[in-house]
């Protein structure tokens, strides 16, 4: 019985891979979460076990890395790895220009959110990016989570894009629900994004220092530490960071429409605003989410802190 060859790699392929990658969304990804999607295992992890560590490397500095040393079966494994992640990450190889592998690609990414039950006409501007990412889109004309996601690919055809772009793609190709919920509002071991995480979102996106003037007008207990930087913020721009903050908030409202009227519900009638955040599973960001619902909805005149007494202006919207 006549045995297959095994696949051997040469200088000049792994000279490709180094291209390849430089520009892949994918270089910043463990080594080992890669293997496992394309079904090659990798014996190490760890944040830095990424292809970025080792395509710094020519072929011949490459068996000199430390875990490679005389580890030829190793650096086969890494390059099967790469070979069939590139299939995955760029699957138009010699078709880049041809309509049948956009498309293919766009689609891929569509069947993902379907599986996860994340609506595709989600609006652009309440995905949590970084300012200047949210100025990207918004000069750029984006509106949804798909115009996000195709405007982020046709931009990685012609430069390297890094940052959350990078990031958020990455996450959603690989389902990396650690990545997903940094940007979305999505609930871990259910399917659908919620708005109770997506004020959490909010809540996560407040300088520390309006967090803690938050938890303390909720009477939660703050270290010394974490007393004296309140102390020390700028009123203004604790107001001003709150008049954003509940500003998202109304824009949440008019996508989470149900679920913002059962929240308001509930605080109008004393309800258990905390057991609604729970899902957050923050505690203290938790607490940060309730005291942003009840600025929003809640009777503050009768709250018996005078909840958000000490907060100028934040009203006056």
């Amino acid at each position: 019985m006549t045995q297959a060859m095994p696949v051997k790699y040469s200088a000049e392929e792994w000279e490709y891979f180094r291209k390849r990658f430089f520009n892949s969304m994918l270089n910043d990804t463990q080594v080992a979460a890669l293997g496992q999607n394309v079904g090659v295992s990798w014996p190490f992890k760890g944040s830095d076990e990424t292809p970025a560590k080792y395509i710094e490397f020519d072929f011949v500095e490459l068996q000199s890395v430390p875990g490679l040393i005389g580890k030829k079966t190793r650096i086969k494994k890494l390059m099967d790895i790469l070979r069939e992640t590139l299939a995955f990450d760029d699957p138009f190889s010699d078709m880049v220009e041809t309509v049948d592998a956009e498309s293919a690609k766009d689609d891929a990414f569509e069947r993902i959110l379907a599986k996860l039950g994340i609506p595709s006409n989600y609006p652009a501007a309440l995905i949590h990016f970084s300012p200047e990412t949210e100025e990207l889109l918004k000069a750029e004309g984006i509106e949804t989570l798909i115009q996000t996601i195709q405007f982020a690919q046709n931009l990685a055809r012609t430069v390297v894009i890094g940052g959350d772009l990078k990031s958020f793609l990455n996450g959603l190709a690989h389902t990396d629900m650690a990545s997903i919920i940094k940007y979305l509002p999505y609930r871990r071991n259910e399917r659908g994004l919620y708005l109770a995480e997506a004020v959490g979102l909010i809540a996560r996106d407040l300088e520390e220092p309006v967090q803690l003037e938050l938890l303390c007008q909720a009477g939660v207990a703050l270290t010394d530490d974490e007393e004296g930087l309140r102390k020390r913020a700028s009123q203004v721009a604790i107001d001003a960071a709150l008049k954003t903050a509940l500003g998202r908030f109304d824009a949440l409202c008019i996508w989470f429409t149900e679920e913002a009227a059962d929240l308001e519900l509930i605080c109008a009638t004393s309800g258990s605003v905390e057991r609604y955040f729970m899902s957050i599973n923050e505690p203290r960001l938790e607490r940060v989410a309730v005291t942003l619902a009840r600025a929003k909805f809640g009777n503050t005149e009768t709250e018996g802190r005078g909840l958000f007494g000490k907060i100028s202006g934040l009203f006056g919207r």
